[in-house]
């Protein structure tokens, strides 16, 4: 019997080692597939877009588009699989399902804010000009926490993020005001609001206001809902929010920027290049933007200091919930960072 347990006990051992020896194999023949540098080889690179696109859901319509799309998914790899190596930043990037797209073609079809021409601006005034932030407000403000903010939408493949930002902002100051949080159409104003927005081909923050104003109020997204592209607009949907006026933050001023926040969610542009695409978590720097060119519209929703010392803004954005923080967005408060505090308005309540 001991015979019996002690060659029963070899044959196991065996088996074991074996094992630990082909895991080994494997691993061995997986790092001969990446490069000196820690980086990936192009075998390895083509397994990794073989399982995105699997991840995604992912077709092409040839081999031909298929080998164009891989070499840009490999450039954005790299550029990503560099950037969390480097070590030393407050966020983080991921691959995410925007990865075979160059940094122009995401921004031409996710993004929309066109910049404001010159000119006088069409309200006046600055409500919050005089406000002094309580001590606790000057710590941190979240309106999500308050019930006031929707929850993150995606435009998808439309230039349309100006409305978006409007909106999001409309529904805030309703439910601030009435205590009714109601997710509200931006078809209707990507649809109906043609003086000087040009649906999916992009618009402005303030024009999307003065359209609601215009209308006598915006219908909710149940009574017309989203689609994606610009349709006809439909006149007859009655109106279930309305705002009385609109006004601008003066332009750069993080500390009016904060009195507005604290106050309402407020709809601002920024600059959205570069690592805006692969933003997975952390809080993007001023650094990362450059001389901001403003393109794309989000919400400002919050403010607050991350846990390693660095302020921020916290920005809801429409790119769904699989990108960045769960669809939100961080970016350094106090620097100006993206271009923040220099395109912001928000609607005033009836």
């Amino acid at each position: 019997m001991a015979s019996y347990i002690g060659n029963k006990t070899m044959i196991t051992f065996t088996a074991a080692a074996l094992m630990i020896l082909a895991v080994m194999t494997m691993v061995v023949e997986a790092r001969d597939l990446s490069t000196s540098t820690g980086g990936y080889g192009e075998e390895a690179m083509k397994v990794r877009h073989q399982q995105w696109m699997a991840e995604h859901g992912r077709t092409y319509k040839d081999e031909a588009e298929k080998a164009r799309r891989f070499q840009v998914f490999k450039a954005n790899a790299d550029f990503v699989d560099r950037s969390n190596a480097a070590g030393g930043k407050s966020y983080e990037l991921a691959i995410n399902e925007f990865a075979d797209m160059t940094n122009d073609e995401f921004v031409a079809m996710y993004t929309g804010l066109k910049p404001v021409p010159a000119g006088p601006k069409k309200m006046a005034g600055f409500k919050y000009e005089n406000l002094t932030l309580s001590d606790v407000d000057q710590q941190a403000v979240d309106w999500r926490q308050k019930g006031a903010v929707t929850g993150i939408k995606n435009q998808g493949q439309c230039g349309c993020c100006w409305a978006f930002a409007a909106v999001a902002a409309v529904e805030s100051i309703h439910q601030i005001t009435t205590g009714n949080l109601v997710s509200l159409s931006e078809q209707q104003v990507l649809d109906c609001d043609t003086d000087g927005n040009n649906g999916c081909n992009g618009g402005y923050i303030d024009n999307a206001f003065q359209y609601i104003i215009s209308n006598g109020g915006l219908a909710t997204e149940d009574a017309y809902p989203y689609a994606a592209a610009q349709g006809t607009c439909q006149s007859s949907v009655q109106p279930a929010v309305t705002i009385s006026s609109y006004q601008d933050v003066p332009s750069g001023d993080e500390a009016a920027l904060a009195a507005a926040v604290a106050n309402q969610p407020v709809a601002v542009a920024i600059d959205a290049h570069n690592n805006f695409q692969f933003y997975s978590s952390g809080v993007l720097t001023a650094d990362t933007c450059g001389t901001p060119s403003l393109n794309h519209a989000v919400t400002a929703v919050g403010y607050s200091t991350a846990e390693d010392g660095t302020p921020y803004w916290l920005l809801k954005n429409q790119w769904g919930q699989n990108w960045g923080e769960g669809g939100y967005l961080r970016v350094e408060r106090g620097t100006n960072a993206c271009g923040v505090a220099q395109q912001a308005s928000y609607p005033v309540a009836r």
